[in-house]
């Protein structure tokens, strides 16, 4: 099975959502994915195993406590090094980022990333309707920073894939004073407004947004059971695509199976708790030094859309691009991404913040200065 072959069903999910979004659903397309799921299988089954170190047991599994609820996060790299935060999307896990932490941990960097709230090992509060609290924008930044101050971190670089970077965005917009600088993968930041923005405005301005609705609805719980769900959606996103294995898809699908998607949809409902947390920011500058990457060959955030969302309100936001790989770049283009990162992440701290990427030398220069203000007689304080 070719890569174009297994574009085919995304590829004609779009077109009928472009066409009549009022009579698409996504429903149609897991079912044609189930019916292709041996090819899939096979296509996967072909590809090298998972590289020694990229296996999720390989991996420093935390676990902590943030918003009272019970979290799940890997830590990797120099605890001396600048903090970096990654937080994935709607359906992925900490493990869609497992090529950037390797990579970014081998560069000196503190190297964070989460199961979301609702994903993983994380906890699942269990919501009904539109009363989603939990996982609203604001209290997952919160459950963010707090994990910063459990770890005695004073700011970091906050980067997000899909969903993961719609949360980065409101990290920065809530909690300025605690980011070096936000990243999102794909996802632009949609400015606040003074009137609301329902998934079905999204699908009306989008069409290939035509799920979001479909999302917003608890009968989508129902259409399957958890691991049918699981193994419907994982090769909708994985099967036959560069970047996963048959392995690596396997413990998407164990780990979906066992949480379900219940948590990671109330993401799509908590629409009006965002808009009424958000409204004292309407117009107000975005300070934090940006980066937003466009995937151009995005299926689901297409290049379009994405570079049609205002961005007149950032103070300082660079736009680049990756050339290959769809909607999970940071798995198809996983080398690509990293250089961009990289190249990135030098720039802010060592042309924008002017500050080391280990913390440890900030304090060895902060040490020093005193010592000759000490020999000079110049009192300070401790």
């Amino acid at each position: 099975m070719t890569l174009a072959d297994t574009d085919a069903i995304s590829k004609e999910a779009a077109l009928a959502a472009t066409a009549d979004p009022s009579s698409w659903s996504i429903k149609t397309f897991l079912n044609m994915t189930l019916a292709n799921v041996a090819y899939f299988d096979a296509a996967d089954a072909a590809k090298p195993a998972t590289a020694p170190g990229y296996e999720p047991s390989s991996f420093n599994h935390k676990y902590t406590k943030l918003g009272g609820h019970n979290y799940h996060y890997v830590e990797e790299g120099d605890p001396n090094g600048q903090t970096i935060v990654f937080i994935h999307g709607f359906p992925d896990l900490w493990y869609g980022w497992r090529y950037q932490i390797r990579h970014l941990a081998s560069q000196g960097y503190h190297v964070i990333a989460v199961d979301d709230l609702g994903s993983g090992e994380t906890d699942q509060p269990k919501c009904v309707g539109l009363e989603v609290a939990p996982y609203s924008s604001k209290n997952l930044s919160k459950n963010l920073i707090e994990l910063l101050d459990q770890l005695n971190v004073e700011k970091a670089v906050f980067i997000g894939h899909d969903w993961g970077g719609f949360i980065a965005w409101k990290v920065g917009m809530y909690f300025p004073e605690r980011c070096h600088s936000i990243i999102s993968v794909g996802n632009p930041h949609r400015q606040p407004t003074v009137e609301p923005v329902s998934p079905t405005s999204m699908a009306i301005e989008n069409p290939l947004f035509a799920y979001m609705p479909e999302f917003e609805q608890p009968e989508i719980e129902q259409w399957f059971d958890a691991n049918t769900f699981a193994v419907a959606y994982f090769n909708l996103l994985y099967g036959g695509r560069p970047g996963t294995n048959a392995q690596e898809k396997q413990y998407y699908i164990d780990t979906y199976t066992r949480t379900t998607l219940h948590g990671a949809l109330n993401y799509y409902r908590a629409w009006k708790i965002n808009h009424q947390d958000e409204l004292p920011y309407v117009g107000k500058p975005y300070t934090v030094p940006s980066l937003l990457i466009v995937a151009e060959e995005d299926q689901v955030l297409v290049p379009s859309y994405v570079r049609s969302v205002p961005h007149d309100l950032f103070v300082d936001l660079e736009q680049s691009s990756i050339a290959t790989g769809g909607h999970n770049v940071h798995t198809e283009s996983a080398e690509d991404l990293n250089k961009e990162l990289t190249r990135f992440l030098n720039k802010i701290f060592d042309e924008k913040l002017k500050i080391p990427k280990k913390k440890n030398i900030v304090q060895q220069k902060e040490n020093k200065v005193q010592e000759q203000l000490a020999a000079q007689g110049v009192p300070h304080e401790a």
